[in-house]
């Protein structure tokens, strides 16, 4: 094995976001157990219309490829043989350095900011949409700023983890998470239209989905 600087540098960092990546799954997990026994039933970890069951199928497997690769990455550097597991950018350049730390660097942020939103969300947090449910509006804490949090920290989350693990796998993977999460949050919106009504309407026209609107005063 490599015990280079740049290869400590590029196993560091890939092991640092698989925690991270672990961290944040296992937390939706337990959160979910919890949430369970507080309102009697699953927070739809199996959604409850066809779209999103269809869709998870194609989720779910993208979310454990995300959270392996970093540990492959970290701990058998030798699957970078592979073409799909080879870095796109070589960890002997400095530009590829910084990269990786500056992703790790944002995944750990990533991570924390989501904390913040999942206890704004409290009962009200759900992984999957049941038509039949009205949930409270949360418009308040980085709700008040973006309409989609944890769905824009996701995005950042991801965009971190193949900054540090540049692999054409890695890419493909984001390419699909970051695609489901336009499609969810749009689905998200028309629930919540149907639900609220104009009370969401009015939200939604004033804070941007993934990005705060800014106005000239």
């Amino acid at each position: 094995m490599n015990n280079s600087p740049q290869q400590l540098i590029a196993t560091t960092t890939a092991i640092t976001c698989g925690l991270v990546l672990a961290v944040y799954w296992g937390t939706v997990l337990v959160k979910g157990i919890k949430l369970s026994r507080k309102i009697g039933k699953d927070p739809n970890f199996v959604p409850r219309e066809r779209t999103g069951q269809w869709m998870r199928l194609v989720w779910a497997p993208t979310v454990l490829a995300w959270c392996a690769q970093p540990w492959v990455a970290g701990l058998m550097p030798v699957a970078g043989h592979h073409w799909l597991l080879t870095r796109l950018l070589d960890i002997r350049s400095l530009p590829a350095q910084i990269l990786a730390v500056v992703g790790t660097l944002v995944a750990i942020a990533a991570l924390w900011a989501t904390f913040i939103c999942w206890h704004r969300m409290g009962r009200s947090w759900r992984i999957g949409i049941d038509p039949g449910e009205t949930l409270e509006l949360v418009v308040r804490g980085p709700y008040q700023y973006v309409r989609h949090p944890i769905y824009a920290l996701s995005i950042a989350l991801m965009l971190a983890v193949l900054a540090t693990v540049p692999t054409p796998l890695m890419l493909i993977t984001a390419a699909v998470h970051i695609t489901m999460l336009q499609v969810e949050a749009r689905r998200e919106e028309q629930y919540l239209i149907s639900t609220h009504g104009q009370k969401y309407q009015d939200y939604r026209h004033a804070v941007g989905r993934f990005f705060p609107k800014f106005r000239a005063s």
